[in-house]
């Protein structure tokens, strides 16, 4: 979730920036307890050590897509 989708979000609602900025708000931490509920489904079927190398192999990915412009 990034501030730009923060700002499109009121420039496309200036009537109603206040709803848009709660939206913002509960997509955000709605993220954030489904990045957690995956992860921790992910830790149960896994292992701790299964994590640490799907860990060790996110930062390669994630640096080809942001180099891509994408974020």
């Amino acid at each position: 979730m990034s501030v730009g989708l923060q700002t499109w979000m009121i420039r496309v609602a200036p009537r109603a920036v206040e709803a848009a900025s709660a939206l913002w708000v509960s997509v955000f931490n709605l993220s954030i307890g489904l990045g957690a509920l995956v992860g921790g489904l992910v830790v149960d079927a896994v292992s701790a050590r299964g994590v640490l190398w799907a860990g060790r192999a996110a930062p390669p990915t994630a640096r080809g897509h942001t180099a891509k412009g994408t974020s």
